[in-house]
């Protein structure tokens, strides 16, 4: 009996596996990774993986910092530029005014550009997956 459930197990385990995998989204992962005060700017490290089977040749972010108090404290545009399929990029920008330390959160506001496979893709924010491991949240 034992023999027979785990021949039935491994007989079904190939075939549950295709469906699985073809149901799994290929992502955009954005991290925010580091930050760091830089003069009189914050510097935002970020680790961006094109998780997706086609290149992105322009991806870019309106970002909005708040303060510890939840208020708006800067505006920034970041340009992440092409990511071949498959890639890895780390990108830095100094945003805000002040240190690091004023900034409780990022906000990704809005999608300033997002060409996928050569086309501008309507849907770009489903495609992203966001997250930070600084002391700043990263937030959609």
């Amino acid at each position: 009996m034992k023999r027979l459930l785990l021949a039935s197990l491994l007989a079904a385990g190939p075939l549950a596996t295709p469906h699985t995998l073809a149901q799994t989204p290929e992502l955009i992962a954005v991290q925010l990774n580091t930050s760091e005060s830089a003069g009189d700017a914050c510097r935002l490290t970020f680790v961006i993986q094109n998780r997706r089977a086609e290149p992105i040749s322009k991806l870019g972010f309106d970002l909005v910092m708040f303060d510890k108090s939840d208020g708006v404290s800067g505006y920034a545009a970041v340009d992440f530029g092409a990511l071949p399929a498959g890639k890895t990029v780390v990108r830095q920008y100094d945003v805000g005014k002040g240190g690091c330390d004023t900034i409780s959160r990022v906000l990704l506001n809005e999608i300033r550009a997002c060409e996928i496979g050569g086309s501008q893709d309507t849907d770009c924010l489903s495609k992203l997956e966001v997250s930070s491991r600084s002391e700043i949240d990263f937030i959609i």
